[in-house]
């Protein structure tokens, strides 16, 4: 198995194996797990909970925020703790005038951790865990085992799947040879169209329809060429929707090739004049986003809900970009308003289960997966692909991607720009392995 997938199942199973032993010989077990984002913390989470529950140890997790900032009173306030494994997160968000309250109580109250023998798994983010040894030097002394898992999407990725972009053009669901017709279909017309003045809209339109089919194929360069043919057609100021449309796919194509600068430059020269266009201030709020400006993606992603209310294609992407910001509660609130405005979109479903799956609400997360499947198109590996991974079988839900792109009922182009797969998957698995 690759080097990152192994690392997660190492770390789960020293984690495992630390917590049965504390549980067998009846002694305390201090375990501190860094995770590199919310969504990989989560993930390990369920897994681990699994692995507990088979024990007959019960997990009781205790957030810590301002008005609950000591873990070891919280904790004994729970009771039971001979049968309860003890899931620690949020230290940074313990209070104080500096914030650091929770770090405070740790290394005063320290040996109560021992003292009452009790079996915690700290949860740290990469904050958590530069601070931790700082603010609570005596608690740092008293842990038994580190685990640091593996850089995946909070880290290494900054920057949402493509797919989450948004073409004017977007009911091509099509199979590959599907959309080889539809591009036939459209070059014999753009052959068909005289080359004059009054023509221009016609072949401009076809020319922006031929940039997305071939990007949907993944043929960059030739979208690329059919993008920069319809820019030479729409130089007349009555051709600027037309116009936007063709910025809008190169600025796409920018962005999947990791230039989000000129991707941002591209949709800040298209909305300059105050635009309406809802599509493209989502579109600059992702990309502004992989810049690393997340609080201003936010801004230009609420004006875009506020402009385009009742698509759900954007409550959706705004999802999305919540997602990988690490905030769930809120991303879990705009895919079930998209939900709301297309009950039978299965992408919609699929996105709130893997946001209830990270939020360990795993009844609301199975309930979503059956509503993808009941407005699902026929059989097909994608749907149960994610149900494994969203359910805390990664490595199973990998192995059946791979053959399904092995056997062509899914496409590499189609999996590298799916948002769900690169949040329930690791992205550079998906990246470096199909």
């Amino acid at each position: 198995m690759l080097k990152n997938g192994k690392t997660f199942d190492e770390n789960i199973r020293t984690l495992s194996g630390e917590l049965e032993l504390a549980v067998r010989w009846k002694r305390p077990s201090l375990l501190l797990a860094i995770c590199p984002s919310k969504l990989s913390q989560n993930k390990a989470e369920i897994v681990l909970e699994r692995l507990m529950q088979k024990l007959g140890q019960a997990v009781v997790r205790v957030n810590i925020n301002e008005k609950q900032p000591d873990a070891a009173h919280a904790i004994l306030a729970q009771g039971r703790a001979d049968r309860s494994i003890f899931f620690v997160s949020n230290l940074d968000q313990g209070g104080g005038a500096d914030g650091k309250d929770a770090y405070r109580t740790l290394n005063i109250y320290r040996e109560l951790f021992v003292e009452q023998g009790l079996r915690c798994v700290f949860w740290l983010s990469l904050n958590e865990a530069s601070n931790l040894p700082k603010f609570a030097p005596d608690f740092w002394a008293f842990r038994h085992r580190v685990i640091e898992f593996a850089s995946s999407h909070g880290s290494t990725r900054t920057s949402l799947p493509a797919d989450v972009l948004t073409w004017p053009l977007r009911d091509f669901n099509d199979s590959p040879q599907d959309l080889r017709e539809k591009i036939r279909g459209r070059e014999e017309l753009l052959g068909q169209l005289p080359d004059r003045t009054e023509s221009a809209l016609a072949r401009a339109e076809l020319l922006s329809e031929l940039g997305y089919l071939y990007w949907r194929l993944g043929e960059n360069e030739k979208a690329m060429q059919s993008l920069t043919g319809g820019m030479a057609m729409a130089e007349n100021k009555e051709l600027a929707q037309v116009r936007s449309w063709l910025l809008n796919g190169l600025a796409i194509l920018a962005y999947e090739r990791h230039e989000y600068q000129e991707a941002f430059e591209i949709y800040s020269k298209i909305l300059k004049g105050g635009s309406q266009d809802g599509f493209l201030w989502m579109n600059l709020a992702v990309t502004t986003s992989a810049l690393g400006r997340n609080n201003e993606a936010v801004v230009h992603g609420r004006r875009a809900l506020r402009l385009v209310s009742t698509d759900a294609r954007l409550w959706n992407t705004m999802g999305h970009l919540h997602i990988w910001m690490g905030k769930l509660d809120e991303a879990s609130s705009f895919f079930k308003k998209a939900i709301e405005l297309a009950p039978t979109v299965p992408a919609h479903h699929l996105a709130l289960a893997a946001c209830c799956s990270s939020l360990g609400l795993l009844d609301e997360s199975q309930s979503e997966i059956s509503l993808a499947r009941r407005h699902s198109e026929g059989p097909g590996p994608y749907l149960d692909i994610c149900q494994e991974a969203i359910l805390g079988n990664p490595e199973t839900a990998f192995h059946s991607l791979k053959a399904a792109v092995r056997n062509g009922q899914m496409t590499r182009t189609d999996v590298k720009r799916d948002p769900v797969l690169n949040e329930i998957l690791d992205h550079v698995l998906i990246e470096t392995s199909l």
